[in-house]
């Protein structure tokens, strides 16, 4: 499970699953091409166990279409931080140009890093991000080499950026929602607070 001389973590290996069966549907013959595709050659059987596992703990669901068997994502797995972070500001009530900028933001604070447009669209975002400033250079070859380190494939010269907008009382908000929803929490909040542009 490498890439070159880098060893991609289990962890890592089921957000790029999950990242492949949630723009389809995939057989094991399927995910073992495009893992390969991102330069992760696995065994066959390999894969398959680990398949096997992500579905009996519920992070994938098994589906019988013969003569294959195809995984798709479960509604009751857990979120990884981008899913996390974008499905907060995708529900906020400003326009998406805004709602990036926001992901970014949030992101950017959380990693002390640019963000590349790969991260934004786990996020859920489609589009880049205008309004915010593109990273060249030093600082972007560094987050790179964060992101390589941690087995993160990414395509040639993806754009990364920084928001220097402040969005920091946003930033607080959805962290803490996502804090208590993580940990199961919400009884023991009193009260809700619906997130707005305006609490800025």
């Amino acid at each position: 499970m490498a890439k070159g001389n880098v060893f991609v973590t289990p962890e890592r290996l089921k957000d790029l699953i999950i990242k492949y069966v949630k723009e389809e549907e995939r057989s094991i013959s399927s995910l073992s091409r495009r893992l390969e595709e991102d330069g992760h050659k696995m065994h066959r059987l390999v894969l398959t166990g680990y398949l096997k596992a992500l579905a009996d703990v519920g992070v994938l669901k098994e589906k019988e279409i013969p003569p294959a068997k195809v995984y798709i994502t479960s509604a009751h797995r857990d979120k990884n931080v981008y899913e996390a972070v974008g499905e907060k500001c995708i529900a906020l009530n400003v326009d998406d140009d805004e709602k990036a900028l926001i992901a970014v933001y949030i992101l950017q604070r959380l990693f002390h890093r640019p963000i590349f447009f790969e991260e934004l669209k786990q996020c859920g975002f489609k589009e880049g991000v205008e309004d915010a400033e593109q990273i060249i250079g030093e600082e972007r070859r560094e987050a790179k080499a964060a992101l390589t380190k941690a087995s993160v494939h990414l395509p040639y010269n993806d754009p990364a950026y920084v928001v220097n907008k402040d969005y920091e009382s946003i930033f607080l908000d959805i962290m803490s929602e996502i804090m208590i929803e993580n940990f199961r929490a919400k009884r023991l909040v009193v009260g809700t607070k619906q997130l707005k542009l305006g609490d800025v």
